[in-house]
C-alpha cells in the first residue's frame, strides 16, 4: 500500500499532517493542520489519512478557485444547472445544520421574531452568513434527544417564513434575490458571475427555481416526511468542460444573420440562404465555425460544381455560405477573418437583359385574352389582372412586382393627368429603391382599350386592391402572377420574360429624343451622373407624360374588348 505523506504516530494512534500551501496560510490562518485518523492500526490510518489528504488536496484547489474567480462571457445550460442542484442541495444542508445544531438554532431564532425581521435581516437567499455560510464543521450535539419541542417549532416558524419568502420570490421572478447565493457557489466553482453574461438570466431563474424546491422540501421535513440532502458535490469537478461554451456553428451565424441590419431580410433571402446552409451541413455535419477551412472551402467549391444543376446554382450556394462567413468574421466577430474570401465560381448569366421582338409581341398580345377578353380560369392569373398587367408593363416599363400590388387609390388625376402613383405606403406594398417612388402618366392607348373605365369600376366595388382577385405573395407580390405569366407564355414558344418589358420602353423613348433621366422617371431607374453619383432632377410631369406617349407599337393592332362596364 502506497505510503501516506505526514501519516505520524502518536500516543498509540495515528494523525496526518497536512502543509497548508503559503498563498492559502492567510486565508486559513495557520501553517498546518494535523487531522486524528482515529484509529491504532497502520493499515486502516492509512487508508483513512489517503482519504483525509485528498479531501484537504480538494479543498485547496476550490479556495484558489473562490480567490482567483474566472469571469466567464457566456454561462452555459450546463453551468446553470450545476449551480441549480448547487443552490438546491445548499438549502437541505442549511437545514441540517439546524436540526443538528440546537445551540446555532437558538442563536438565529432570536434574530428572528417576525415576517418583518427576516425581509429586513435578509435571511431568505443568501443574505445572512448564518444561512449561506453554515459552520465547516458544526459541533455536535451530545443530546441523543435530538431539537426540544419548543425548538423544532421555532425552526417550523422559520422554515414556513423563509418558504414564503422564497415563493414570493420566484413568483414575481425576482432574480436577484438568489444572486449573492450563485455567486457564492460560482465562486466555489473558480467562475466569477456575472449577472449580465449572456444565458445568465436563464441560470438566474434555474437557481432561483432550484432553491425555492429546496426551501419547500425542507417545509416538508417539519412535518416528518423523508427528504435527502444530496451528496455534496464531487471534488473532481472540472471547471473547464462545465463552463466551456458551446462552439458556434454556421447554423448559429444564420440565426443571428436573418434578424440583423436596418432593414427586415426578405423570406425569399433567408428561404435561400437556408438552402444553401442545409446544403452545407449535410456535406460537413457539426462543424464549428474554427473548423471551417480554406482549404475545406476549396473542396466544396469542387463538389458543389458537381452536384449543381447549373454554375448559376453552385455559384449562388457558394456566394450564400460565403456570406454568412464574412458576417461572422466582421459584424460578430466570431471568428479572426472570413478563410473563403477569393473563392468563387464563375458562371455565365442566364437572365439576359434584352427586349420583346415585335413577332414576339405580335404572339403574345394575340391570343384570345387580349383580342376577346378571355380571362384565365387559374388562380394565380388573377382573372382581369392577366389582361391588365402586360398591357400596363408594354406602356410602362414598370416592375410586375409594382404592378401586382397596386392599390385602386393608386390611380389618380394630377395636373390633369391621370397617372399611376407607385409607393410603399400601403399594407404590404414595397418599392425597390427611393427612384421608384414616382408617378407615371397613364398611356393613351391604355385609356382607349378602357383601362380607366375598368378603375372606375374597382373603386365602386370597393376593393382596396387594382386586382381584386390576384393573389399576393407576402414580400414578393409579383410570385403568384409571375408563375402564371410562365405558363401563358410557355406553349406559345416565347422565351423573354416579364422583366424584358423594361428593356422594351426605354428604346423607344430614346429615339423619341428623350433622355435617360426622363426614361428613369418613369421606369424607376437611379439617375447616375457621369462620375456615379446620383442625380435629382426635377422634371415636370408634362415632360414625362411626353415621354410615355413616345411608346408606340406599330406592329401591333390592339383593339378594345374589355367591357365598358366590368363586373367584378
Amino acid at each position: 500500500m502506497a505510503k501516506v505523506e505526514g501519516l505520524n504516530l502518536r500516543g498509540g494512534r495515528y494523525y496526518v499532517r497536512i502543509i497548508v500551501p503559503g498563498d492559502l496560510q492567510q486565508l486559513y490562518g495557520k501553517t498546518r493542520v494535523n487531522i486524528v485518523l482515529g484509529t491504532r492500526d497502520r493499515r486502516e490510518a492509512t487508508l483513512r489519512g489517503l482519504v483525509k489528504r485528498a479531501e484537504w488536496i480538494a479543498d485547496f484547489d476550490a479556495k484558489r478557485r473562490q480567490l482567483k474567480p474566472e469571469p466567464m462571457a457566456v454561462i452555459t445550460p450546463e453551468l446553470a444547472q450545476e449551480l441549480a442542484l448547487r443552490i438546491h442541495a445548499l438549502a437541505l444542508r442549511q437545514d441540517d445544520t439546524l436540526r443538528d445544531d440546537p445551540q446555532t438554532l437558538t442563536t438565529l431564532a432570536a434574530h428572528v421574531k417576525t415576517a418583518e425581521m427576516v425581509a429586513r435581516s435578509r435571511l431568505l437567499i443568501g443574505g445572512s452568513s448564518a444561512l449561506s455560510q453554515p459552520p465547516a464543521a458544526a459541533a455536535p450535539s451530545d443530546d441523543l434527544q435530538g431539537l426540544s419541542d419548543d425548538a423544532a417549532e421555532t425552526l417550523a416558524g422559520l422554515n414556513t417564513l423563509l418558504d414564503e419568502r422564497a415563493g414570493a420570490d420566484l413568483a414575481r421572478r425576482r432574480r436577484a434575490a438568489v444572486l449573492p447565493l450563485v455567486r457564492l457557489e460560482a465562486a466555489k466553482l473558480g467562475v466569477a458571475f456575472d449577472p449580465h453574461a449572456e444565458g445568465a438570466n436563464e441560470a438566474l431563474m434555474a437557481c432561483l427555481t432550484a432553491y425555492r424546491t429546496g426551501r419547500h422540501e425542507v417545509t416538508r421535513r417539519d412535518a416528518g416526511e423523508v427528504v435527502e440532502t444530496p451528496a455534496a458535490p464531487a471534488a473532481s469537478f472540472k471547471l473547464a468542460e462545465l463552463a466551456k461554451p458551446k462552439a458556434r456553428t454556421l447554423r448559429d451565424v444564420f440565426d443571428r444573420w436573418k434578424t440583423s441590419g436596418d432593414s427586415k431580410r426578405s423570406d425569399d433571402s433567408i428561404a435561400a440562404y437556408d438552402r444553401a446552409l442545409r446544403q452545407f451541413e449535410g456535406k460537413h455535419p457539426g462543424n464549428s465555425l474554427e473548423t471551417i477551412t480554406r482549404d475545406m472551402g476549396d473542396g466544396y467549391r469542387s463538389w458543389l460544381r458537381e452536384v449543381s444543376a447549373t454554375p448559376k446554382t453552385a455559384r449562388d450556394r457558394l456566394n450564400a455560405i460565403k456570406s454568412l462567413l464574412k458576417f461572422g468574421a466582421e459584424t460578430l466577430e466570431c471568428i479572426p477573418k472570413q478563410p473563403w474570401r477569393g473563392l468563387d465560381i464563375k458562371a455565365t448569366t442566364t437572365n439576359e437583359r434584352r427586349h420583346w421582338l415585335a413577332d414576339e409581341l405580335r404572339i403574345l398580345f394575340g391570343q384570345p385574352l387580349h383580342t376577346a377578353y378571355a380571362l384565365p380560369d387559374i388562380r394565380y392569373g388573377g382573372r382581369e389582372a392577366a389582361y391588365w398587367i402586360p398591357l400596363l408593363g408594354l406602356f410602362t416599363g414598370s416592375r410586375l412586382g409594382e404592378l401586382c400590388q397596386l392599390r385602386a387609390d393608386d390611380v389618380q388625376t394630377i395636373e390633369g393627368i391621370s397617372v399611376l402613383i407607385f409607393t410603399d405606403k400601403g399594407e404590404g406594398q414595397k418599392i425597390k429603391s427611393a427612384a421608384g417612388h414616382r408617378s407615371v402618366p397613364i398611356h393613351s392607348e391604355l385609356v382607349r382599350l378602357g383601362f380607366l373605365t375598368y378603375v372606375e369600376a374597382v373603386k365602386k366595388a370597393g376593393s382596396d386592391s387594382l386586382w381584386p382577385t390576384l393573389p399576393l405573395r407576402k414580400g414578393k407580390p409579383s410570385d403568384f402572377f409571375g408563375r402564371w405569366f410562365r405558363i401563358h407564355c410557355e406553349p406559345l414558344n416565347l422565351a423573354p420574360t416579364f422583366h424584358y418589358f423594361r428593356h422594351t420602353v426605354r428604346p423607344l423613348m430614346r429615339r423619341a429624343g428623350h433622355d435617360a433621366g426622363t426614361q428613369d422617371k418613369v421606369t424607376g431607374h437611379k439617375t447616375v451622373g457621369s462620375i456615379g453619383t446620383v442625380v435629382y432632377d426635377h422634371r415636370t410631369l408634362d415632360e414625362v407624360q411626353r415621354a410615355v406617349e413616345a411608346i408606340r407599337y406599330p406592329e401591333l393592332s390592339l383593339r378594345r374588348v374589355a367591357p365598358y362596364h366590368p363586373q367584378l
